[in-house]
């Protein structure tokens, strides 16, 4: 079978984010369409996929258009599928045996009453064993998929480093009973974990279907409007976005007051989520923000939980909790 590669991958709405054992971390949009939708020059077709079931599939950063990763359904599907195949081969690993860990938010991977949700557990393993082709260039072998909760893989992440051992912090959250906000594309996740970090407060846990991307779409809409564009791509939002300016017919546009605004908004609306689940989170010892959207939104959440703390590259934390379940907690057994 060859040297198993381990690595953590956490497939997102937003973006597929991969941690290799090396500790090098690549994060990849999740911007795919179903069909041909490029012309590759390169006799490989890169960014060209095709499922087992005879779909075709085009993934690129810069298309637009892309499908809608936010249904119910993305977790066992071919898009799903091709996606995390595509950030797989763009972080090295075509070719390889894999043992990978993914996520999936906490809504899903419980039930109501608390139990874990098997058949959509079984569902999202068996839809990444199905087989995934790029013209030439070779796959990943997927070999072993241990499928973790999000938001509690983030809390594992801050308690391990990447080789197993006790993080700094290890002592002080091992102790405490500590508030997870897991802030992704479509959801933003909420956990309350027990001291020792093997219990989970079901009632006080769950996903909300509010994330970066509403960010994204409001934005999109308001530069429509603003500039009467027929088309609003990806990289153009992306810049207002960071810079709060954006570039119309070869001219510089400040956009800033119309993006802390849209801000401000979704903050409010993940914090109605957060608060319908944590209450005020007084009672946490802390608090911590993990995902892609806190490095959007840090500025306006920062200031609802004077002890909460926002970890180093949060938006890799999960696929590094990840890893480090596949590497650490789950190396010997199978799916």
């Amino acid at each position: 079978m060859g040297k198993l590669s381990v690595v953590g991958v956490d497939d997102g709405h937003f973006a597929i984010k991969v941690v290799l054992e090396n500790g090098k971390a690549f994060s990849v949009p999740s911007r795919g369409k179903s069909g041909r939708h490029m012309i590759s020059y390169n006799s490989e077709e890169e960014g060209l996929y095709q499922t087992e079931e005879g779909l075709d599939f085009t993934v690129h950063e810069h298309l637009q258009n892309s499908d809608d990763t936010r249904f119910k359904d993305y977790p066992r599907s071919p898009l799903n599928r091709v996606l995390v195949h595509h950030a797989l081969r763009a972080a090295g690993l075509g070719g390889k045996n894999v043992s990978i860990a993914t996520g999936l938010p906490v809504s899903y991977f419980y039930l109501a009453d608390g139990r874990r949700n098997d058949a959509l557990i079984e569902a999202k393993q068996e839809n990444l064993r199905r087989v995934v082709t790029g013209g030439g260039q070779p796959m990943a072998k997927i070999v072993r998929n241990v499928v973790a909760t999000e938001a509690i893989a983030a809390y594992f992440d801050q308690l391990m480093e990447m080789n197993g051992s006790p993080t700094p912090e290890y002592a002080t959250l091992n102790e405490s009973v500590v508030g997870v906000i897991d802030i992704g594309g479509k959801t933003t996740d909420c956990a309350v974990i027990y001291p020792g970090g093997h219990h989970v407060d079901t009632e006080r846990s769950g996903s909300n279907d509010v994330g970066v991307l509403i960010l994204y779409n409001a934005i999109e809409s308001r530069l429509r409007s603003m500039f009467d564009l027929d088309n609003v791509p990806p990289r153009l939002i992306e810049n207002a976005i960071k810079t709060g300016t954006v570039k119309i017919s070869g001219q510089v546009h400040e956009v800033q007051e119309v993006v802390l605004a849209e801000k401000e908004k979704l903050a409010e609306q993940i914090m109605a989520g957060v608060r319908a689940k944590i209450g005020s989170g007084s009672d946490l010892d802390s608090i911590l923000f993990v995902g892609g959207g806190t490095i959007v939104m840090q500025e306006q959440l920062e200031k609802y939980f004077p002890h909460s703390r926002f970890v180093q590259q949060p938006e890799f934390a999960n696929a590094r909790g990840m890893f480090k379940i596949a590497k650490y907690v789950f190396a010997n057994e199978g799916e």
